[in-house]
């Protein structure tokens, strides 16, 4: 080959690699670094296919500190507005606005509605409506290296707009690796604060082209990223699509009403 011909060569490929932009790249040269960092997970776990679903259905076998804290069946919206958790014991729903149960004396079901079909939907909440996101850069979670984003609320966002999560996306499969969180649902920021936890997403499976994490593990969390003692561990199975039916978040007559407080 010719000096000639190797010089229209070079310049050929330049002028094709600096053709026209598409309408995709020119959308995501216009986000920021941190829209960039939640649509990467958003696209990894194919929220399009996710968000289409009417209902999804799994069974979640809970277990925190060698206790069983719910074994049994959720049905959900994707992006759990709505929520129907049932085990032997009870049913519980979440109808959007209210939570409502079929054992009254047992007092943490509001927590069960909104936490555990959150973690099921992370992937997908992450740009909510009054989100904020933080681009923390990389940061090790038990000496990995992840890329992180904290999360936190605007003020009157959801049942407690105080909390944060920090964000552990996998570097090479942009899946969601983790979440670290505080809870403040009964108590100060500042108390929460002092017992941050972390939960971990693992075991992934694919349904319709969409990665579910099928083991979830719960751990104490520090700054430094440092994972020192298991608190919890999740299994999720029986993965499925339903149609939706007005009865399921419809509370029968026998439920009772959950105070917000």
């Amino acid at each position: 080959m010719t000096k000639a011909t190797i010089l229209i060569s070079i310049i050929v490929f330049g002028l094709i690699s600096c053709g026209p932009k598409t309408e995709a790249d020119k959308n995501e040269s216009l986000l920021s670094p941190a829209e960039l960092f939640v649509q990467s997970i958003e696209n990894e776990h194919n929220s399009e296919v996710y968000n289409s679903k009417e209902i999804i259905q799994f069974d979640l076998n809970l277990v925190f500190g060698g206790k069983i804290r719910f074994d049994g069946s959720i049905q959900m919206t994707p992006n759990a507005g709505m929520v129907n958790m049932k085990d032997s014991n009870k049913t519980m729903i979440w109808d959007g606005q209210n939570a409502y149960t079929s054992d009254s004396s047992y007092s943490k079901a509001r927590f069960d509605l909104l936490t555990w079909s959150y973690f099921f939907a992370a992937p997908y909440k992450l740009n909510d409506k009054g989100t904020i996101h933080t681009i923390l850069g990389q940061k090790l979670l038990n000496e990995e290296s992840f890329d992180a984003l904290k999360l936190t609320f605007e003020d009157g966002i959801g049942d407690s707009p105080e909390d944060w999560y920090v964000v552990y996306k996998d570097q090479k499969s942009d899946l969601l690796a983790a979440m670290a969180y505080i809870v403040t649902s009964s108590k100060s920021l500042e108390e929460a604060e002092k017992d941050p936890h972390a939960i971990t997403y693992e075991a992934y499976v694919e349904l319709d082209g969409i990665p579910f994490a099928t083991q979830w593990n719960f751990w104490t969390w520090n700054e430094e990223g440092e994972l020192n003692k298991l608190l919890g561990s999740a299994v999720i199975s029986n993965i499925r699509f339903i149609k939706k039916e007005e009865s399921l978040f419809k509370p029968s007559s026998d439920l009772t009403l959950i105070s917000n407080n």
